[in-house]
């Protein structure tokens, strides 16, 4: 019996250095992703493609429109970009602006652009309390159903897609770079066999909801300009 001794602590041994290995390269990819990150530059298409990657593209719901409360009465608002992770939905505004942003905690952010781009100055509604506001949409939606299986949050997100960005004071709560994004939202990703059929299943109920409240651009267009006309 003594000769298993040594085979057993070749085994353990060997287990211990698989698993060694494993944690070593894990980290090693989450370091060159990250890097990879910090090295481009993402349009909107191009980080959508990439949340699509890393959640799978069943979990994006863009470009749509959804109903509104306004002066007018109902119109519908635009959400350029929506993630599912179970129940969790996310309303991400995705912001490719280089240069150095100014007023990042008011209303509007004024941008001076880099030289090659050949403007003085640019203005873009705060993309942080955009993402807020059209996240309330949602919260409003489904506010009103009742009978729900769960119980969905909603939650908002922007996203500076750009590395050749400079702010030039500290930013609200809900800014994030690509890298920051991926790991925030990775906390809502499943391991187990069990919870991603569970999620599955979840995210599926959402995409049904989604795609009864919402419009596609042209009727929502069309739906608007008939309120419009109909107050005047």
């Amino acid at each position: 019996m003594g000769f298993l001794v040594p085979l057993l602590m070749c085994a353990v041994f060997l287990i211990v250095w698989i698993a060694l290995c494993r944690f070593l390269f894990s980290a090693y990819v989450i370091s060159m992703k990250r890097a990879f990150f910090r090295s481009i530059s993402l349009d909107k298409n191009s980080m959508a493609a990439l949340l699509s990657l890393y959640f799978g593209s069943k979990s994006l719901f863009r470009r749509r429109w959804f109903p509104k409360r306004s002066s007018f009465g109902t119109v519908y608002e635009e959400i350029p970009c929506i993630l599912i992770l179970g129940r969790k939905i996310f309303v991400l505004e995705i912001c490719p602006y280089p240069g150095t942003i100014h007023n990042t905690r008011e209303s509007s952010w004024r941008i001076y652009p880099p030289e090659e781009y050949g403007k003085k100055e640019i203005y873009v509604q705060n993309p942080v309390w955009l993402a807020k506001e059209r996240a309330e949409v949602l919260k409003d939606i489904f506010r009103v159903l009742k009978k729900l299986p769960f119980e969905i949050s909603v939650e908002s997100m922007a996203i500076l897609t750009d590395k050749r960005y400079t702010l030039t004071n500290v930013a609200e709560e809900g800014l994030y770079t690509p890298p920051e994004a991926i790991t925030r939202l990775s906390q809502y990703s499943v391991k187990t066999k069990k919870s991603k059929k569970k999620m599955k299943q979840e995210r599926a109920l959402i995409l049904a909801l989604l795609e009864h409240f919402s419009l596609s651009r042209s009727r929502a267009v069309a739906r608007n300009d008939k309120m419009r006309r109909q107050k005047k």
